[in-house]
């Protein structure tokens, strides 16, 4: 699921993108805001399924053994000791998931060459002749697992390329997708009658958040822009990064229409992701305009805070 974090990183994209071309109406920044968020999920139903993709390519190889007039008993084994591991088989039976992975219309048929290789690598590693010495016990498959998801998929450089490829933001929804993979993974367990396929958000709440945040970033926009303009008289405007000022109005926003979330929170995460986004000096920019804009907001009382949002 993605974090409310990810959830500001992508309004903050697409009101940059706004920002560029004004044209772009309000409906269509919320339909880009919510097609870009469902981006996350296609995204991890790709990598899962390039990660089950190796156990397909591994049961191809068993039923070319297993066809020989004189089958390799023990080159049976040793690739059956990959193919039947019961966590593909949960996977198999689990219909999210195949519904997930057929919606996202992944491309991993038209590189087979590519997971076949993966395959061979994985097949005579030390790693997979360790595992077949161990005993097998689900702590010692489940961490096999993560081992062979991590090194030979979530770290797999041509994939990232193919992910660029098709994915405008991917570089900022890999890790969330990948979380979801190694949630899928963890979820396995000998109680478990199906594995845990991570909805894209944590309840309707965070499903609600992008959207709200972007009605209130437009609703107070031009107030926004007044007291961030009266706050930095000695900074000419246009030497003022475009980004920071979104920065900025988005924190105003979250602080005067999100009644749940403490001021010090909105101000931490978007100082962290001018920080990560902006220049080397905006934190210590944005950080100075928005206390003296905070200070006025509590003064003029438009701070309204509620629950956990009382916690200043």
């Amino acid at each position: 699921m993605i974090t409310r974090r990810h959830i500001r990183i992508k309004v903050l994209h697409h009101l940059y993108a706004h920002a560029t071309d004004n044209e772009v109406s309000a409906a269509s920044l919320l339909k880009n805001l919510e097609k870009s968020t469902e981006e996350v999920h296609t995204l991890f139903a790709w990598d899962i399924s390039a990660f089950l993709r190796l156990r397909r390519v591994a049961a191809r190889q068993f039923e070319r053994i297993e066809r020989r007039n004189v089958p390799d008993v023990a080159l049976l084994e040793r690739v059956a000791a990959f193919t039947e591991i019961p966590f593909f088989a949960l996977c198999d039976s689990n219909a999210k998931l195949h519904g997930l992975m057929e919606s996202a219309y992944s491309p991993w048929k038209d590189y087979d060459t590519h997971f076949q290789k993966l395959w061979k690598e994985l097949f005579e590693s030390e790693r997979y002749q360790a595992y077949l010495e161990s005993d097998k016990s689900l702590a010692v498959q489940k961490r096999f697992l993560r081992e062979v998801y991590q090194v030979h998929i979530a770290e797999n450089e041509f994939l990232h390329d193919l992910y660029e490829d098709q994915h405008a933001h991917w570089s900022d929804d890999l890790d969330a997708a990948q979380m979801m993979t190694g949630k899928v993974i963890s979820s396995w367990s000998e109680q478990a009658q199906e594995l845990i396929v991570p909805n894209l958000y944590k309840d309707e709440d965070d499903a609600a958040f992008g959207p709200m945040l972007l009605r209130k970033y437009f609703e107070y926009n031009s107030d926004s822009s007044e007291r961030i303009e009266s706050k930095s008289k000695n900074w000419e405007s246009d030497r003022i990064a475009r980004l920071d000022i979104i920065l900025m109005k988005l924190c105003i926003a979250e602080w005067r229409g999100m009644s749940e979330v403490p001021i010090k929170v909105s101000l931490n995460e978007y100082l962290d992701l001018s920080k990560e986004y902006s220049t080397p000096k905006s934190s210590a920019f944005i950080n100075g305009i928005l206390d003296k804009i905070v200070a006025n907001l509590r003064e003029e009382g438009h701070l309204n805070k509620v629950g956990r949002g009382m916690i200043n």
